[in-house]
């Protein structure tokens, strides 16, 4: 019998052995963990299908020495128009991959979880084509401005609730409280100044629009879903994109593609 059962997000998978495979996942319960699949590769084997990165199902374990064992699968979703989608699903392993270097391991996080969530519903639920939508053109850019505005909430998030978040309400210097400005000077590694002190290094000194703060305040704070009904110009989410870019190769010491 199992020994245990969780709700996990399959993130991605890789080969071992002659059939097996190994599982990245992301726990309701537990968190960023690895689990082993025995005989995954075979044809027909019964627990792919619950086991295919970006599936969301409970996945019954046998507690092993190394990794536990995948022993049964319920597949709960599995945003299926995402999947065949092939630039969204390239757009989805991009943030995987940061996600996986930002989590810790065995570190629960409902509300990370629950963004995870919101984030390929989202992409299965652009991934459909609308037949009434006369405007086809429209319609694709405004489904890639969602698309990269859900992938930056979710990126935002898991920077916050990792204790990656850098000062954003408060001077990085003074602690006083940052009163709202068209322009905030942001300091890398560090976070908002007042302009208290000023540093002559401008590599690591630089101005931020206010929408750029007011956007990233929002994502780390509001549901995911909500990104649908925002509003944003074009250069405002690629100032977001090359300021997120930053920050993650910052906390991570790597080039980053978004």
């Amino acid at each position: 019998m199992p020994d245990y059962k969780t709700e996990v997000i399959i993130l991605r998978s890789w080969k071992s052995k002659e059939y097996d495979r190994i599982y990245s996942v992301f726990s309701r319960e537990h968190g960023k963990m690895r689990v082993v699949g025995i005989g995954t590769r075979r044809p027909k084997a019964k627990l792919a299908s619950g086991l295919e990165p970006f599936t969301r199902s409970d996945i019954f374990l046998v507690k092993c020495r190394y990794l536990d064992r995948v022993k049964g699968t319920i597949v709960l979703r599995q945003y299926v128009d995402f999947k065949n989608n092939l630039d969204y699903l390239i757009e989805g392993q991009r943030v995987v991959n940061i996600l996986e270097k930002l989590l810790p391991d065995a570190e629960a996080n409902e509300v990370i979880f629950v963004a995870m969530k919101d984030y390929l519903k989202i992409l299965n639920s652009i991934s459909t084509r609308n037949q009434g939508i006369k405007n086809i053109i429209e319609e694709q850019d405004d489904r890639q401005i969602i698309s990269q505005l859900a992938q930056l909430a979710l990126i935002w998030k898991v920077i916050y609730h990792s204790g990656y978040f850098p000062r954003f309400y408060n001077c990085t210097y003074c602690n006083k409280k940052i009163a709202e400005q068209d322009k905030y000077i942001f300091i890398l590694s560090q976070g908002i100044s007042c302009g208290c002190q000023i540093r002559h290094d401008h590599n690591l000194q630089f101005t931020l629009d206010k929408n750029i703060i007011k956007l990233i305040r929002f994502l780390v704070t509001q549901d995911i879903v909500l990104v649908k009904k925002l509003k944003i110009k074009s250069e405002i989410l690629q100032d977001l994109k090359k300021f997120t870019r930053l920050i993650l190769e910052q906390i991570t010491e790597k080039k980053i593609i978004l």
